[in-house]
Order: structure tokens, then sequence, then C-alpha cells
């Protein structure tokens, strides 16, 4: 039985795939885009795979060797953690591979015209074959391998953790920019981006004005047993009333005129969230939810949710920077244009010829995007998502009598750090350029 659901969760996973990778291929044939989304569903597919054999690893693997080693290893019902984070490292560890590799195969792709383009962009189905025959594979490696494994995915998930923290306030600075614009682009009497920034702002506030009372009844309702809690709870609350006043400061204004409470409310309200997903991750007894599965579960998938929109953001990030071909929007803003002054008829023809020449690439085309940092940032964070699912266990030893998902000591204190990372980077982009006037902050 077990032997079965593990061949039919991996045929599931590979039909899924290649299906998705045939339409893409052919909605999009050559399409940065259509690579991109197909890698995306790839990532976010065998994510929810390695959370799968994290839950019910000892039902599904129970006749693999190496895995029933925990049996002897490990007693009791931490058998069941055992057999879960040995299955996460090892999917986590093949799909890793896989991007390292692609990164490593795509450094200096810089024209279509590279063979290393169709690499990019092809190869569909053996990719999906060897990621499925690497997972299987896997498991014949002991368990020791994984041991050493697990300090690597440590080290690489605060790597990725610096960088999702860096682009999450430049989102918000890039956000928050991008509503002003389109408010002073407006007319005078038209108020509507300047009443959807103001809402926008109450909401985030709100919520974050919510969630510390919340975790101040809670979580911190006997401050000799919980100072730590309440250590966590005061140290966030003057962090955030920090740069939202800095975000309005004289000062601040006049070295950033965007600048202003719309940044400020996001990122307070991602910093709160990080505080009560650390408060929620402590075992001890000043988490009144710590034996609720489904509050684990919960906080697993939001977690989760926000890796992946972090991944896929830092590859649109790179992508940007890059730079994408001008030439080639050049005549995409000509033929809306004349779209106007064409009958039906003439612009369906066009559009026909548009796309019968898209499918002829210029091998002399630069393409959008750097292909090795894509697949980098992709490494990384499936690095993070393998020490999100084992509890960060290469630093946390199972010692409690069950087993948990995105709980411990550990996980408490990554979360609490990257909330303070988070606030201090974005009040360093607030001080940085009122303290150098003279550095160039785009």
């Amino acid at each position: 039985m077990g032997c079965l659901l593990s061949c039919l969760a991996c045929e599931i996973a590979s039909c899924a795939c290649s299906g998705i990778c045939k339409c893409c291929g052919k909605a999009v044939p050559w399409s940065s885009v259509g690579g991109r989304v197909v890698y995306t569903v790839l990532f976010f597919i065998f994510s929810v795979v390695a959370w799968i054999f994290r839950s019910w690893a000892k039902q599904i693997l129970s006749f693999v060797p190496v895995i029933k080693q925990c049996t002897q290893e490990v007693t009791g019902s931490n058998q069941i953690l055992c057999y879960g984070t040995f299955a996460v490292y090892r999917i986590t560890f093949v799909l890793a591979v896989f991007f390292f590799l692609m990164a490593l195969l795509t450094i200096g792709v810089k024209r279509r015209g590279d063979c290393r383009n169709s690499l990019q962009d092809g190869w569909w189905g053996i990719k999906v074959l060897l990621i499925v025959g690497g997972i299987v594979g896997a498991f014949f490696i002991p368990n020791e391998f994984f041991e050493y494994y697990g300090w690597i995915a440590l080290v690489a998930s605060g790597i990725f953790i610096v960088i999702q923290l860096i682009l999450l306030v430049d989102f918000a600075h890039t956000w928050a920019e991008n509503w002003i614009e389109k408010h002073e682009a407006s007319q005078d009497e038209d108020r509507r981006w300047w009443w959807i920034m103001l809402i926008s702002t109450i909401v985030l506030y709100t919520f974050s004005l919510a969630a510390t009372i919340v975790m101040a009844v809670f979580f911190a309702r006997n401050p000799t047993n919980c100072v730590r809690n309440v250590m966590f709870l005061l140290a966030n609350t003057v962090l955030c009333f920090m740069f939202s006043f800095g975000s309005i400061h004289p000062r601040v204004q006049e070295s950033n005129p965007k600048s202003g409470l719309l940044q400020a409310a996001f990122l307070t309200g991602y910093s709160t969230y990080l505080v009560f997903s650390g408060m929620m991750s402590d075992t001890g007894e000043c988490n009144p939810w710590v034996k609720s599965a489904g509050a684990n579960n919960v906080s697993l998938i939001i977690g989760a949710v926000f890796t992946i929109v972090a991944v896929c953001y830092t590859t649109i990030r790179a992508a940007n920077q890059v730079g994408s071909n001008e030439e080639e929007k050049a005549p995409l803003t000509a033929s809306a244009e004349e779209k106007g002054e064409k009958t039906d008829a003439e612009v369906e023809k066009d559009a026909k010829e548009a796309k019968e020449d898209a499918s002829h690439v210029d091998p002399d085309e630069p393409v959008t995007y750097s292909f090795s940092k894509f697949h980098l940032i992709f490494a990384l964070g499936t690095l993070y998502i393998a020490m999100l699912m084992s509890d960060w266990r290469v630093v946390y030893r199972p010692g409690e009598d069950t087993a948990q998902i995105d709980s411990g000591l550990a996980s408490v204190w990554v979360k609490i750090v990257s909330s303070w990372l988070c606030n201090l980077l974005y009040i360093w982009t607030l001080a940085g350029p009122v303290l150098f006037p003279d550095r160039d902050w785009s």
C-alpha cells in the first residue's frame, strides 16, 4: 500500500508538471515568461509534495529501508518526526540540486542564439523525469548524508531570508511610489488614488494593532513567566513606531518626497505578522494554542505562501534589473497606436503575422533576464522550504512527545530576528539619504 501511494504521488506530480509544461510550450514558444511560469509551478508542486510527505511519510514510506532506520534510532511518537524530516530533506535536496545545476549550466547566457537558451525554456519532460527520478534515488542515500545537508540548508536559508527582507523593503517603496505617481498623474478633482492609499494605510495599521492586542492578551498574559514574549512585543511596537514617525519626518520627506505612511504601514503589518507567527511557534506554556494542530498548519501554510510569493517576486525583480529589449517594445507601442485606425480584420491579420514572427527568434536578440540568478534564487528558496517544513530541526533536536509543524525555539528566533532585520533595513532606507545625501539612493 505504501509503495502504491508513493508511486501515485510521484506520477501525479509528473503528469501535472508535464501537462502544464506542454501547454506553456505550445502557447508561448520561446517565451521567457512561459518558462518562468513553468519553473514556478514546478517549485510549487514539489513543495506541496514535500509537505504531503512531511505529514504522512510514515504511512507512505514505511517500506523504504533507509527510512525504516528511524524505528531503531528514535522511539515513541518522534518516529513520525524522523520520517517526515528525512523525507522533506530528500525531496528538497533533489530540487535544490536541479536548480543549482541549471544555474551553473546557464552562466553567461546573453543572447537568444546561445544553445543553452533552449535548455532554459525547453526539455520540460526530461527535466520533470530527472527531478522525479532523483527523488526516488534520494531514498537510497544514507540518513547520515542529510545530517550535513541540514546544516547547508540552514546557512542557505539565512541567505534567502536576507534577500527576502531586502526585496520586501524594496517592494514596499516601489508599491507606494507607484500609487503616488498615479495620484500625481491624475487630475486634481480625481482623488481616487489618494483614498486608496489612505484606506490601505488604515487597514494595515488596524491589522497590526489588532494582532498586537491579541498577542498581549494570549501570549503575554503572564508577564512574569512570559518575559521573552513581552520583550518581543515591546521591541516590535517601539521599532514600528520609530520608523512610522521617521517616514513623515521633515528631513526624511526632504530627501525622499515619496516616503510616507503607506510603506511604514506595510512593513509594520509584515513585522507584526512575523512576531505573531514566532510566538505561535513557541512550544512552551506561554503559547495557549501550542496543542492546536489547526493553528500550526495555518502558520505553515501562510509561511509557505509568503516564501513562494517572495521567490516569484525575486525572479521578476532579477528580470527587470537585467532589462528588456527596448527595440522589441517599440513596435508594440506603434501597433497599439495604429490599432484604432485599422479594421478588425486587419488587426486580426497583424496579430497572426506577429505570432508567426514570434516563432522566429533573432539569435542576436538579448535575453530579458539572468538565467543563472533566476535558478540560484529558486535553489535558495527550496532550501528555505526544507528548513521551514522540518521545524529547523538541524538546530532544535526532537525532544518533545508530539511532533508539530513549524515549531520550536529555533523557529521562534528565526522569525523574531527576521522581523528586527526587516525593521532595521527600512529604517536605514529612511536614514541613509539624510545621512549621505551625495549618494545615489534610487
